[in-house]
């Protein structure tokens, strides 16, 4: 088959040399070219894209070893703060073993305080019941030296008997009079009869006394002790101060049963009371 091309020049037709085939040929050369301008192209992709990704792993090994730094650092920090956390415990031990021994301590203190407030309150117990009995004593032999002046001053006549309307009782003579009178006008009626108004020496006393007022109300053989106006206290008629072993000042207050006392010949009279 004839491959004779033809070419236009000069308004002639000449003559290619290989016609159509020659185009053809070309194609491959084209596609070679094109072939390599894409892997030139892909290159320069793929370089550009391989630099990138070494940055970026560059950063990312920079970012790993930072990491690895710190990472470093919080692990001696940590270990650190475990050796703090330990000496803490081991702090905290210890107090709590010194705290148990303080309120072990705190316990037995309390406990011997409870001992020795117990102790002290029998002590008190102790004491005021012996004050109790040594006011008790002081008024029995005060009452007892009082009777024997009397008897002494009035001729030592103890051993008559008591007149008409008195009652005996341990060795003098009471009277518990119906008439009213005043504290002054029953004092002064005693001394008439060469007496005078009770003076409460003991319990035994006490209770002869409670026994034979009849629920009436009589006067004590007791003054009051007055400054500028004021009740300082009580004493009795022999001039000796009141002790409260026997009677309290609610007693006084409430109880004026009394009668006069008679020493051996001595009269012990009471007026009742105006009200």
């Amino acid at each position: 088959m004839d491959t004779v091309g033809y070419s236009k020049w000069d308004g002639r037709l000449e003559e290619v040399p290989g016609g159509h085939w020659g185009r053809w040929g070309q194609r491959p050369l084209l596609l070679a070219l094109a072939l390599l301008v894409v892997t030139i192209l892909w290159t320069l992709v793929l370089s550009v894209l391989f630099s990138k990704a070494s940055t970026e792993r560059g950063a990312l090994l920079g970012q790993q070893d930072l990491l690895r730094t710190n990472s470093s650092k919080q692990t001696v920090v940590l270990g650190v703060l475990k050796e703090e956390i330990r000496a803490c415990n081991s702090c905290c031990l210890g107090t709590q073993a010194q705290l148990q021994t303080v309120r072990t301590k705190l316990r037995e203190a309390q406990s011997k305080l409870i001992q020795q407030e117990s102790a002290l309150k029998e002590l008190s117990e102790r004491v005021t019941q012996s004050l109790a009995e040594a006011g008790r004593d002081r008024e029995n032999i005060r009452s007892e030296l009082f009777r024997a002046l009397e008897g002494v001053r009035l001729g030592n006549r103890s051993c008559e008997e008591c007149p008409k309307s008195w009652l005996p009782f341990q060795g003098s003579c009471y009277l518990f009079s119906t008439q009213r009178a005043t504290w002054v006008e029953a004092q002064r009626h005693c001394e008439g009869a060469r007496a005078h108004l009770v003076i409460v020496g003991g319990l035994d006393e006490q209770g002869f006394l409670s026994r034979n007022i009849g629920g009436r109300g009589y006067w004590l053989g007791l003054r009051a002790v007055r400054r500028a106006r004021r009740i300082q206290g009580y004493q009795w008629v022999d001039g000796v101060p009141l002790s409260f072993s026997l009677a309290s000042q609610q007693h006084l207050r409430q109880t004026t049963a009394a009668t006069g006392i008679r020493g051996s010949p001595m009269t012990r009279w009471g007026a009742r009371t105006a009200s």
